[in-house]
Formats: C-alpha cells, sequence, structure tokens
C-alpha cells in the first residue's frame, strides 16, 4: 500500500468557471489532501507529484478510506475552524481578565441569544451550565473556544472530507 490514497473526485462549480479536484489520505501524516490537478480557467492539468493507489472505483474500499478520512479531519476541525461562529454544545472558557464574575470558569453552551440593531448582529450572549449545575450568562467576546461540539465538528469534518470550504 502506498502512502496516499485516492477516494473521491469533484468539482467546485463557480459562476464562470470550474475547479475539478481529487481527495486523497495521507497515511503517514494522518491527513486529508485536496488535490487540485485541473480547472476550466487556463489549459492543461497538474499531475499530483506523489504516487499513490486509487480506489475511487472500489465502493467499499472507497467507503473505507472515507471514514479513515473523516477521523483524520475530525482532529483537523479545531485547527481550522478556530473560535469562530458559537453555537450551542460549544465548550468554552471565560477568559476576558476585565470579567469580575465566573472569571475562569469553563461550561457548555446551552443557549445563544443575539442582540440586533437594523438587522445586523451587535452581541451574543451566551448562556449555560457549568460543571457544579451553576448557570452562566456572559458575552460572547468574553470566552475562547474549548471545545467545538460534536455536530459541529462532525459537520465541518464532513466538508473537509469531500472538499468543500468550512465557512
Amino acid at each position: 500500500m502506498k502512502r496516499f490514497i485516492a477516494y473521491y473526485s469533484g468539482e467546485n462549480n463557480y459562476y464562470n468557471d470550474s475547479d475539478f479536484y481529487t481527495m486523497l489520505v495521507d497515511t503517514k501524516e494522518k491527513k486529508v489532501i485536496k488535490h487540485i490537478w485541473g480547472t476550466t480557467r487556463f489549459a492543461g492539468s497538474v499531475d499530483f507529484a506523489h504516487e499513490y493507489d486509487d480506489v475511487r472505483s472500489d465502493l467499499k474500499e472507497s467507503q473505507k478510506y472515507e471514514e479513515l478520512a473523516t477521523e483524520y479531519a475530525i482532529n483537523e476541525v479545531p485547527r481550522r475552524l478556530g473560535s469562530f461562529n458559537l453555537e450551542e454544545g460549544d465548550v468554552v472558557k471565560v477568559t476576558n481578565p476585565r470579567v469580575r464574575k465566573f472569571k475562569g470558569e469553563t461550561f457548555k453552551i446551552e443557549e445563544v441569544r443575539a442582540f440586533k440593531k437594523f438587522g445586523r448582529i451587535i452581541s451574543e450572549t451566551l448562556i449555560g451550565i457549568n460543571e457544579t449545575g451553576e448557570t452562566i450568562k456572559t458575552s460572547a467576546s468574553n470566552v475562547e473556544i474549548v471545545k467545538h461540539g460534536r455536530y459541529k465538528t462532525l459537520r465541518v469534518a464532513r466538508r473537509i472530507v469531500v472538499g468543500l470550504s468550512i465557512n
């Protein structure tokens, strides 16, 4: 078995142009690679620089490597997402030094309330419960992400696996 395995092919279809790509699993580095090999913007194609096994024609093998790619992508999600788009299920820590109440507390977000002005979100209030059962209410600007929720992690990992953007 080679280090790289191609398990999926796709096309990003933009307004005027298309990009054609192959998704590969790097079994040594344990990561997912998107190789864009062709486009309608110019003539020609770009070969992948390494030898790889192609399992795209075998459905069972393709599914096996897609599951492996999902495992690798789940580990990649925190680095790719950072701490934007907080939502229910995320675990956060109050880190703002100016906060007097709940400083240093870690809690799971149960609800996100957005304050809107003229249709734009001005601020968000996070409501959650910490390990002792105490209800915590604080602004989204006071926290840093500790761990993304399971649903968000799987949703973003799935987009990484099939070569789509995550935002």
